[in-house]
């Protein structure tokens, strides 16, 4: 060995301090804390009772988490309600008639189809559009029905809906 290679004690100290110092503060760094710190415990307290509050709930709810149910539609409503969609859907056709002076083939010819309407042609000037209301009885408008009879039909539909 030479005196280059040899280092005095209070280096040798100095080294050890260093490495006892990095060693302890790595320790400290990533050692667990011994007990949870006391503010978090109200947490604990508060999910249990949060949990049994929604277990009662959902075993027995009471009245006022349970909705009302929605109202009943009366039955007239329901058959108006299809009504008025079947002569909404023949003023299309006729409005498609006015427009290019010929019935269509189908109703994906005219501009606005409504849903659960069918529309039947007989011939080049006769046509019918049939629905069915909700309970289940069929609802038909026939384009060989007087003017008059059709605008009348038309009318009281309007004073039944305004009156609804």
């Amino acid at each position: 060995m030479t005196p280059a290679d040899t280092s005095s004690p209070e280096e040798r100290d100095r080294l050890i301090a260093e490495a006892l110092e990095d060693s302890e503060a790595r320790d400290e760094r990533y050692r667990p804390p011994s007990e949870p710190p006391k503010d978090d415990r109200w947490k604990g307290a508060l999910a249990l009772c949060l949990f049994i509050l929604a277990g009662v709930v959902a075993i027995a709810p009471p009245g006022w988490v349970a909705p009302e149910p929605p109202p009943r539609v009366p039955d007239g409503a329901r058959t108006l309600g299809a009504r008025a969609a079947v002569f909404l859907q023949a003023q299309e056709i006729e409005a498609f008639r006015q427009r290019n002076h010929r019935l269509p083939d189908d109703l994906t010819e005219v501009s606005t189809t409504l849903p659960g309407i069918r529309y039947i042609r007989s011939n080049e000037r006769v046509y019918q559009v049939v629905a069915t209301d909700p309970d289940g009885r069929t609802v038909v408008f026939d384009s060989t029905e007087p003017r008059d009879e059709r605008s009348a039909r038309v009318h009281a539909l309007l004073r039944e809906i305004d009156e609804s």
